[in-house]
């Protein structure tokens, strides 16, 4: 089996687990908007389990807990994204991972249960299916704002947004936002202080449509087109 219908595969089954267990308890594990469910914890768990078949030299993080030293390569998983949607029954969640050699990505899969929908890229098959994004005035871009994202660096970035770009959105599930962008029902997105297994299987799918990613200090940006992921980054350089 390739990486990338493995990586398929962890999804899909993620999925699964998630929709099996709808409904379960949910805990806080910080804030008040960062929970965490039975079915991310059970599915991270089926998926380390297959990973150990499947990968035995790989490494392995979880967003939950999971963390197995590897000969180089290592997966993130995020088994359930979106988990305060999922939890309180809105529709934007999913399952994500991303197989990284060093800091970059090798192949990532993302898979929307609700809508069956199965995302996935591996570094350098992209077919570059992005065409022109509108000018920063004219696009829709995807955010993400809670309660742990109200400094006034991120206060101020996400005020020069809204001042700026054509219309926000903020689903509340990064990585199914980032799939978004790669299939062109957004023109971009911007994040700060973004965990890894929430920007790299997002990432790839954007950089292998043929869209842009860029990282400057706390900020993660990718855009259909180079030209918008440089004007968002100057935007939400200016509160740094």
């Amino acid at each position: 089996m390739s990486d990338r219908a493995l990586a398929e595969r962890l999804v899909r089954t993620a999925g699964a687990v998630a929709l099996e267990l709808r409904g379960g308890a949910v805990e806080v594990k910080g804030d008040a908007t960062d929970v965490v469910t039975a079915a991310d914890r059970r599915a991270e768990a089926v998926l380390l389990a297959l990973l150990r078949v499947e990968r035995p030299d790989d490494g392995v993080l979880g967003e939950e807990g999971a963390a197995v030293a590897g000969a180089g390569r290592r997966w993130l998983l995020d088994p359930v994204d979106g988990t305060l949607n999922y939890a309180t029954g809105l529709p934007a969640w999913c399952a994500a991972v991303a197989l990284l050699d060093g800091d970059a990505a090798l192949v990532s899969a993302v898979y929307d249960p609700v809508a069956d929908e199965l995302f996935s890229a591996a570094r350098g098959a992209g077919e570059h299916t992005l065409g022109s994004a509108p000018p920063l005035g004219e696009a829709t871009v995807a955010t993400f704002v809670d309660i742990r994202r109200r400094d006034p660096e991120i206060t101020a970035g996400t005020a020069a947004l809204l001042a700026r770009i054509g219309a926000l959105r903020a689903s509340g599930c990064g990585s199914l936002e980032l799939a978004w962008v790669a299939d062109g029902r957004l023109h971009g997105w911007v994040q700060a202080d973004v965990e890894p297994w929430d920007w790299h299987p997002g990432a790839l799918l954007v950089a292998e449509a043929g869209g842009a990613i860029a990282v400057r200090g706390r900020w993660h940006v990718v855009a259909a087109s180079a030209a918008l992921c440089d004007e968002l980054l100057a935007v939400v350089a200016l509160s740094a």
